[in-house]
């Protein structure tokens, strides 16, 4: 270690310091040369240039350093608050600042915060620094070492003058030694203490109130939270730290002797009672001190707790419990997973990856073990015996749980707990009732990602033989699993939106190791909920109810052993084809039309329709050829097994015109178009939404042909009746809107065009978003419009917004994208680099016609 005049033949000499420099050995370089201009001053400085992990060697520094210093300067870059030692330095420079003076008004003098990031996000504690550091970024260091020197002025007493830091006086359980292996949870602690500071303060009115509640499931750290917090702000407690273990079958009244005799009291020949009142009256007598209950059993009740808690009102309880029952009990901190970079850092600890092999796996662990405290510090001991690919190959083995031999390689945990993961989560899960378990098997079933609520009531009203009983069930299932810690309730915004339940990757894992498969009845259930759900997946103004959904028949369609399954992402297919994601839709679709060939056979009407969607999807990217030569076979398998005039033969034919249309076949599209039209009007009438895609189809033929008159009185009569029957902000209202207003614009009415066009992109702005195709479309049309009247800074700025969108998500094939590039040359735009089959250039403004394909249901 380095520091002027500190040391002599290893051992601290005994002097005193103006100024700590806390800092992370990372950020040694940046760090120097401010220290260098502070000691230029003739300023005595303490830094260190060892890393140092383990909690007595960093209570050491800060005894010997902090405690003879009047003022800590943090270098807090985004690396500062990531590492152990750093973290304990500044908590205990903020603890005895506040205790100089309560209201704070010293922790600004004491404590100089130099920020080189650009944000301040990852200061912590935030409402201490956020608004009082200093911003280091391309800062001189002299200037910086004038900041801290001013604050100097006039500051008397070190920080251990104003407050003793030394180490914690624990009683109770065994001293902890705590874990060099603690990762994160900065900001917990500073929450924490946020709320059993108040206490502290509230000490000197008599109005005490401490009571926090850490609250979590098994094994995400919530003992080594308390424990951490306990040895970092030990010098906030000078009465000690008191250690309870409350878990099953655990004595209160033998645990109360034990720290009554600790503290000097003879207890022998004293009941219960009588310890009690003696211990009582000894921690009276103390300051403030930290009363830790671990454990708290989830069935626990209030009186429970009260029994548990700190006798006197000069001390401050924190409990760790799995439970969420006791909500209304002082302040419950809901401890969360850590953050990916908490999880990296704790899994790396014993070997880091040596390339990008063991890197990606170490990301997959990380992800296959959602960042459980516990499953990550015993995978870690697994991949150091193992390396980290093979370790992830046994996490993705399904006969047997990986995570039960990464316990066997571990060390013994710093917390004393059980290494076995699945032992601590089984615990909880023993508990549930029928339905919770249903609840966690069908987590199990899907994917990680939140559950919506009325999924879970759908399901569990199916595999119960329908009605509402499924919602209260549901409700009951979610109630207890959250109780238990095994499951997470997210509230919606009322009457159910947004309402879901979420449930660890972890849980789900050890249930299906340890309670087995989910019944076959219960995936049957989901499969149809979303098949149900999903049906309004035509319609994109239901998209946004529906994406949380998409995981989840995600997880259910990996495989297609059945027709359900098929069907469902079969929907999937056209969820992503009305987004515009065709490339997403094409990959569905494909699967679907094989594994209903497979299931069905190639003739069957299933099969058809799987067909007719794929080839929709290839139409709408440009592969018009492909596109063609499906709808050609579907058509002639439908006449001949389904006759001329059935619903479904008919979509065939709509499909395959508006394809002969696209290849510049307007004769063959128009005959079939008519034909077409003729029979919908027959069948279904003329304000059947089928039958007005048949006007609005032929419509767009027709101006192909030239025929604009013709074009436009069917258009008019379209939107009429969809106006009507379907709404103004019905996505094939717009397209009707769309298609006139190109018709307007060549017949020269172009204040009319434009005006409806600008409607019509507002609208899609709303309705389909920024980047779908329909919305680049308008884009496109609008610029014609804009241009031939002469704006072309206008149009400009529409296509410069519009290009780059369209060749990110779609490439250069697709028709609108080919118009837009022809806009962009004929404006004279920069162009992104693009393949051969992409600069032959169209005419600028090939209309944006929507010639209506019709996906079968």
């Amino acid at each position: 270690m380095v520091a002027a005049g500190r040391y002599r033949a290893g051992r601290a000499i005994d002097r005193d310091y103006d100024i700590f420099f806390s800092y992370a050995h990372a950020d040694r370089d940046a760090a120097l040369p401010v220290i260098k201009a502070l000691k230029a001053r003739n300023l005595r400085v303490f830094h260190d240039e060892t890393e140092i992990t383990d909690g007595e060697s960093i209570r050491r520094r800060i005894m010997e350093g902090l405690g003879r210093a009047r003022m800590l300067v943090a270098w807090y870059s985004a690396t500062y608050p990531t590492r152990r030692a750093c973290q304990w330095e500044l908590t205990s420079a903020i603890i005895a600042a506040q205790h100089e003076f309560p209201d704070g008004r010293t922790v600004e003098r004491r404590i100089l915060a130099l920020n080189p990031e650009a944000g301040a996000g990852h200061l912590q504690p935030a409402d201490i620094l956020a608004k009082k550091y200093v911003d280091a970024r391309g800062a001189r260091a002299e200037a910086l070492a004038g900041r801290a020197a001013a604050l100097l002025e006039g500051l008397a007493g070190s920080f251990g003058e104003v407050q003793a830091l030394g180490g914690p006086l624990w009683h109770g359980g065994n001293p902890r030694a705590g874990s060099s292996r603690f990762v994160g949870r900065f900001p917990d602690m500073w929450r924490i203490d946020e709320r059993l500071s108040k206490n502290r303060i509230a000490l000197i009115t008599g109005d005490s109130v401490g009571l926090v509640q850490v609250q979590g499931m098994g094994g995400i750290g919530k003992t080594l939270l308390a424990e951490e917090y306990a040895r970092r702000f030990c010098a906030a407690y000078p009465g000690g730290i008191f250690w309870l273990d409350a878990g099953r079958g655990q004595d209160l009244g033998a645990q109360r002797q034990g720290i009554a005799e600790s503290l000097g009291s003879a207890t022998a020949g004293l009941g219960p009672d009588a310890v009690a009142g003696l211990l009582k009256g000894k921690l009276a007598e103390r300051e403030t001190y930290l009363w830790i209950v671990d454990d708290l059993p989830p069935d626990a009740g209030t009186a429970d707790l009260n029994a548990w808690s700190a006798p006197t009102a000069n001390g401050a309880t924190l409990v760790t419990t799995r439970s969420t029952a006791l909500a209304g009990s002082g302040f419950v901190h809901r401890l969360g997973l850590l953050s990916d970079d908490e999880a990296h850092e704790l899994l790396t600890s014993r070997r880091a990856p040596r390339n990008d092999v063991e890197r990606a796996a170490a990301r997959e662990i990380l992800a296959l073990l959602g960042n459980h405290a516990l499953a990550v510090d015993v995978a870690g001991a697994a991949v150091e015996m193992l390396g980290y690919q093979d370790f992830h190959d046994l996490l993705r083995d399904p006969a047997e749980d990986a995570t039960d031999l990464a316990a066997e390689l571990a060390d013994s945990l710093p917390t004393g707990h059980a290494q076995q993961i699945a032992a601590t989560l089984l615990a909880s899960i023993d508990r549930l009732d029928a339905a919770s378990l249903r609840l966690l098997h069908l987590a199990a079933l899907l994917a990680s990602a939140p559950i919506p609520r009325p999924l879970v009531a759908d399901v569990f009203a199916r595999l119960s033989g329908g009605g509402k009983a499924g919602t209260a069930e549901a409700a009951r299932a979610v109630k207890a699993a959250t109780r238990e810690a095994l499951a997470e309730h997210i509230p919606g915004d009322g009457e159910d939106a947004g309402d879901a339940v979420s449930v660890h990757v972890l849980v789900s894992r050890t249930l299906r190791f340890h309670k087995g498969e989910p019944p076959p009845a219960m995936r049957d259930a989901a499969v149809a909920a979303l098949i149900g759900a999903m049906e309004k997946a035509g319609d994109i103004r239901n998209h946004a109810a529906l994406l949380p959904l998409v995981p989840h028949a995600r997880a259910l369609t990996g495989d297609l052993p059945d027709v359900p399954t098929a069907a469902l992402l079969s929907r999937l297919g056209r969820f992503n084809s009305q987004r515009g994601a065709y490339a997403d839709a094409e990959a569905d679709l494909h699967r679907t039309f094989g594994a209903t060939k497979h299931l069905l056979g190639a003739e069957h009407p299933d099969t058809l329709t799987s067909m007719s969607n794929l080839a929709e999807t290839l139409r709408a990217q440009g592969d018009h050829g492909g596109a063609r030569e499906l709808q050609e076979q579907v058509l002639l398998l439908r006449r001949r097994m389904q006759g001329d005039e059935h619903p479904d033969t008919l979509i065939s034919m709509n499909n395959l015109a508006g394809t002969l249309g696209a290849q510049g076949d307007y004769d063959g599209a128009q005959a079939l178009q008519e034909q077409v039209l003729i029979l919908r009007l027959q069948v279904l009438g003329d304000e059947h939404p089928d039958t007005l895609t048949s006007m609005n189809n032929l419509a767009a033929t027709l101006w192909a042909q030239g025929d604009h008159g013709g074009a436009r009185e069917l258009q008019e009569q379209v939107l009429l009746l969809r106006r009507r029957v379907q709404g103004d902000e019905h996505p094939d209202t717009l397209i009707s809107m769309n298609n006139l207003a190109e018709t307007l614009r060549a017949q020269g009415e172009y204040d009319s065009a434009r005006a409806l066009q600008k409607q019509v992109l507002l609208l899609r702005r709303q309705v389909l978003g920024d980047e779908h195709p329909d919305t680049l479309a308008s884009m496109n049309n609008l610029a014609a419009t804009l241009s031939a009247q002469g704006d072309l800074l206008g149009a400009r700025t529409l296509v410069a917004e519009a290009l780059p969108v369209a060749l990110r998500k779609y490439g250069p094939e697709p028709r609108f994208s080919r118009a837009l590039i022809a806009w962009a040359k004929f404006l004279g735009l920069p162009l992104p680099a693009l393949s051969w089959s992409a600069t032959r250039t169209p005419h600028p403004h090939p209309p944006s016609f929507r010639a209506r394909g019709d996906h079968a249901r």
